[in-house]
């Protein structure tokens, strides 16, 4: 619940804005302008305010189903056919892809896009038609079983169902794993050069990445409202989706006194800029980050002492398919640990199956942006799906800050 209004000021940008998000091998521009476009209209008739008008919270397109699409019944294995699907760049290394043809006769055809909130408002637009598989993230694989966007086809009756970690075999946004089935986790925190900035000296925390990173030169963040929007909210001591109106505001205040210092907001080409060093400091993905470090040893990945994101990307069938068995058979199909391993090997991510983690190279087993130790793991919070009205607010706070 909102409580009160707080207005923000409007500056104009003085860093490197990129809007694209799309690259290979990476996992770019995860929600990077939150919902903006459903409810732009909406928003520019709400009163100017850090909290945005309650009336834009709601609702999804008139195109959106209302009932489920239900298709748990026994399990049958495709052979031939064709599959849609649609995914984040990277996701599809061709090698997997001619693998999977060779083996199954079904024929792939892969478009990427770049946010959660493009492949829902795709999937909006069209009613869920136009692809069979699609691979949202864990907050947006809850908010499109909310809008009946996604197919009820239960994992436990897919064969290799069995193969997935009990870690990920009980999430919040899916707790029977009715509608999605995990693809790869992965993490969000900062890299920093060694050989610019000393460990002894380096930042350990959002607050001193915040405080401290202008030291070095400009530095980059995401372009990416949740995650610069959460770096910000634990940087002065908030946490995920709170409603607290005071916590958004100094998280504004912190995000305006830092917009002098930030050379790029970009999802792309984050890995190469930290592996030239071009920057020494930077916001990234854990997938980017293990990408950045095969060029530049001096990288260093870091989990934020007061909150990194755990993300989980997943695989779930598209309330419009047309192809319902094929998209099971690839569900299953990459549930297999020996097929889904070439898949993580050159995304750098992370295993969500059993054993999983031992079929990497030990050079990716033995890697902590990979496989994160206890005490980081300690850090780690699920990322949340926060209520329409904070995702407004979300928005706002960035858009703000990029203006």
């Amino acid at each position: 619940m909102r409580t009160s209004s707080a207005v923000i000021p409007s500056n104009h940008s003085h860093f490197d804005y990129r809007e694209s998000g799309r690259g290979c091998g990476s996992r770019h521009g995860r929600g990077h302008v939150g919902r903006t476009f459903r409810r732009m209209a909406c928003m520019a008739l709400a009163v100017a305010g850090l909290l945005s008008s309650a009336a834009c919270s709601g609702g999804i397109s008139d195109s959106a189903r209302t009932t489920d699409v239900v298709a748990n019944g026994a399990y049958h294995e495709a052979h031939g056919g064709e599959l849609h699907i649609y995914t984040w760049a990277g996701y599809m290394p061709d090698d997997v892809i001619k693998k999977f043809e060779k083996e199954t006769g079904i024929k792939l055809t892969v478009d990427t896009f770049e946010s959660n909130e493009a492949l829902e408002a795709k999937l909006q637009s069209t009613g869920g038609s136009g692809y069979d598989i699609v691979m949202p993230s864990d907050y947006m694989v809850y908010q499109l079983i909310q809008e009946h966007m996604l197919v009820k086809f239960d994992v436990s009756k897919l064969p290799n169902g069995k193969n997935i970690s009990k870690e990920f075999s009980s999430p919040y946004y899916d707790p029977k794993l009715e509608y999605s089935a995990p693809y790869a986790v992965g993490y969000t925190g900062f890299m920093v050069n060694t050989k610019n900035i000393p460990k002894s000296a380096a930042p350990t925390s959002w607050k001193e990445f915040f405080a401290l990173s202008s030291k070095y030169g400009k530095s980059q963040l995401l372009n990416d409202s949740i995650e610069v929007t959460n770096a910000a909210l634990r940087a002065v001591g908030s946490e995920q989706c709170t409603t607290d109106a005071r916590a958004y505001q100094n998280a504004n205040d912190l995000l305006q006194s830092y917009r002098s210092k930030v050379g790029v907001v970009s999802s792309e080409g984050v890995a190469d800029r930290l592996a030239s060093g071009e920057q020494v400091i930077g916001m990234i993905w854990s997938y980017d980050a293990y990408q950045a470090q095969q060029s530049n040893k001096d990288l260093e990945f870091v989990y934020p002492s007061d909150g990194t994101t755990q993300f989980v990307d997943n695989m779930a069938i598209a309330a419009g398919a047309q192809n319902i068995d094929q998209a099971k058979t690839f569900i299953n199909y990459m549930l297999d640990p020996k097929n889904k391993e070439a898949i993580d090997e050159s995304a750098g991510a992370g295993s969500v199956l059993k054993g999983g983690d031992a079929l990497l190279p030990s050079e990716m087993r033995s890697s902590n942006t990979i496989v994160p130790s206890a005490d980081e793991l300690k850090h780690a919070v699920t990322e949340k799906a926060c209520s329409n009205a904070i995702n407004d607010n979300y928005t706002q706070l960035f858009e703000n800050f990029k203006q």
